[in-house]
């Protein structure tokens, strides 16, 4: 009943703060840091030294924000096949976590070349419906991910007025979401991810 009367009361708007550097959304995510005494690290995680143990893909497109919208750059955690010449962690069978940046928002695959992507349409898969919607039920069994963020914006509707609040744990800690991701090819016929 609770969840019901929250979504009766707030509308989800898509927008979130993201400042986390690269460690602080690896230990979000679970995976594994390293602590350089010589660059400073405190072992407490609070940078310094502090680095992710896991590959960083694409992570020079990332801006950390107060203000993420769909569309926008983000830290994303998967498991990828393993990087040509990395020899760390990882399974047996050649996979390893890896930390990419990827737009907020799907993107389906089947978008066409000519398309202008919406990252507004598809940013927000409901677990209750999820199986429901073919665009999202493909990508279930290869293509989940996490997202990590330090709190998201909801609208409280008062009458005809809308009031922003902040979603957020009060200790600070991130927030980490359950997501899928699709890869698609745009105009200029580079393959994105979102």
């Amino acid at each position: 009943m609770r969840e019901k009367r929250f979504a009766q009361e707030y509308e989800m708007c898509g927008r979130a703060r993201c400042t986390l550097s690269p460690s602080q959304a690896a230990r979000a995510f679970g995976f594994p840091t390293t602590t350089s005494v010589a660059g400073g690290g405190t072992g407490g995680g609070c940078g310094g030294g502090d680095a992710p143990a896991v590959p960083l893909l694409r992570m020079d497109r990332y801006r950390p924000s107060y203000n993420v919208s769909p569309g926008t750059y983000l830290p994303v955690g998967t498991v990828r096949a393993r990087p040509a010449g990395y020899d760390g962690g990882g399974d047996m069978d050649g996979e390893v976590s890896v930390i990419q940046c990827m737009k907020w928002g799907l993107v389906p695959s089947f978008t066409g070349k000519n398309e202008k992507p919406d990252h507004f349409r598809m940013f927000n898969a409901r677990s209750e419906s999820i199986k429901e919607k073919a665009s999202f039920r493909r990508l279930i069994p290869n293509n989940r991910c996490l997202v990590a963020v330090e709190g998201f914006y909801e609208w409280k509707k008062d009458g005809p007025k809308k009031m922003p609040y902040y979603i957020h744990f009060q200790d600070q800690r991130p927030l980490v979401f359950a997501a899928l991701f699709d890869t698609w090819t745009n105009s200029e016929g580079k393959e994105k991810t979102s």
